[in-house]
């Protein structure tokens, strides 16, 4: 839960509605004091893929999958990801 705006840190804000991109639905927040808005910062933030597509990728590394065998398991759900990609996301997220 966002209690402070990152730029002011005031705690005078409200909901704005929503920041929709091609992955995922963002909360957008308001400051009433510099009237600037934001969306909470989480460990996804500036992905290029979903929660839910890196979650998969990293649970299946977990499992003792290759990260070749991975990224050709993500590709037959047309998901493209190099192995690179895979290995850096275990080590962010796990």
């Amino acid at each position: 839960m966002i209690n402070k705006c990152p730029y002011c840190k005031s705690k005078r804000i409200v909901f704005r509605g929503y920041r929709y991109n091609e992955k995922t639905d963002k909360h957008l927040r308001l400051c009433r004091n510099c009237d600037r808005k934001f969306t909470q910062r989480d460990k996804f933030f500036r992905m290029r893929f979903s929660k839910e597509e890196i979650q998969k990728a990293v649970s299946l590394y977990k499992k003792g999958y290759s990260s070749a065998e991975v990224v050709k398991n993500l590709k037959r759900q047309r998901i493209k990801v190099s192995r690179w990609t895979v290995i850096t996301w275990y080590r962010k997220y796990s």
